[in-house]
């Protein structure tokens, strides 16, 4: 309402951001002074105390650092140019009459 007094700017009622009701009753009140953010989320994951919702959701976040995906390997190192090639993808070329071996 432009041009009522009172009624044009400043904070409304009702108004921002909502409360999340699924938050509420998630504090903790351990100790976790010293710890690594890794540890933190694995001391969540194993103490009985803590909402399970929580202990589900810190076991997700904490998987990645302690287990490796399974194509997660990269590029074999110098190390391994002892042993075959696995796939072309790195494998090294070679001209043709020079894979002979004598």
């Amino acid at each position: 309402m432009a041009g009522v007094k009172g009624k044009s700017g400043g904070a409304r009622q009702g108004a921002g951001r909502k409360k999340n009701p699924e938050n509420e009753g998630a504090e903790f009140a351990g100790s976790t002074d010293g710890l690594t953010p890794v540890e933190v989320l694995e001391f969540f994951m194993h103490h009985a105390e803590v909402p399970v919702a929580l202990r589900l959701k810190a076991a997700g976040l904490a998987a990645p650092f302690r287990h490796k995906k399974l194509g997660e390997g990269g590029k074999p190192s110098a190390g391994d140019a002892d042993k075959p090639a696995t796939s072309a993808k790195y494998g090294t070329r070679t001209r043709p009459g020079e894979n002979t071996q004598h």
